[in-house]
């Protein structure tokens, strides 16, 4: 999975010399928080509702419907927006960005290939990734394994799911806080056998979660 994959590619952006206004009003018409500040394609800064509402007087806000009336403000979005700005390449593994975010607590990356703008990627897009990653069908049922004794349960479930004509949907590996652990999707008429099988089998099981509705 890249960052191309699931990156925004219709991005809204401003030129550095756009008014405080004409920011707002383009973040209202699109229902959007941010808009990314480019020159010639290029990033140099980005905007987000946050820094808009705190450029506006204190007893005005922009993005009420009648905030803007008869607003004679000089302020360029040169003199609030945050720059320089980190961006990530489209061809990066998203977990790149995910870290990116992280390490520097920001909720947005601006996406650019050669210096160009190409896309946008947020803290949602990411969250929305992983949440779909780590759901399950109807159905189907989520294994966690601990391996940190480096047991090999990925050919016990390849064993298993062939005995009981049971489909084996995904299967990740990971280390966390110094245990390996192993989540297993599986899925088909005769689960319940197999999960009889492995809780029988003895094999570290760390728990099992069954996908009985559909969560939104």
């Amino acid at each position: 999975m890249i960052v191309e994959m699931y990156m925004n590619k219709d991005v809204k952006i401003i030129s550095p010399e756009a008014s405080l206004v004409e920011a707002t009003r383009k973040m209202f018409q699109h229902q959007i928080r941010r808009l990314v500040v480019t020159v010639e394609e290029s990033v140099v800064g980005i905007v987000c509702h946050r820094d808009l509402v705190n450029a506006f007087p204190d007893h005005i806000n922009p993005f009420s419907a009648f905030g803007l009336a008869e607003l004679n403000l000089t302020t360029k979005i040169v003199e609030i927006m945050k720059y320089p700005v980190i961006t990530v390449d489209p061809g990066e593994p998203i977990e790149r960005a995910a870290r990116l975010m992280i390490k520097h607590s920001i909720g947005v990356l601006p996406v650019a290939s050669k210096g160009k703008l190409v896309g946008i990627i947020t803290e949602s897009d990411i969250f929305r990734i992983f949440t779909n990653l780590l759901s399950g069908e109807v159905g189907s049922v989520r294994i966690t394994f601990d391996l940190t004794e480096r047991e090999n349960v990925l050919s016990l479930l390849v064993d298993v799911t062939q005995e009981f004509g049971i489909e084996l949907v995904r299967f990740i590996s990971f280390h966390d806080k110094g245990r390996r652990m192993a989540v297993a999707w599986i899925q088909g008429p005769q689960v319940q056998k197999v999960i009889d099988e492995l809780w029988e089998s003895g094999h570290p099981i760390m728990n099992i979660i069954k996908y009985d509705k559909v969560y939104h």
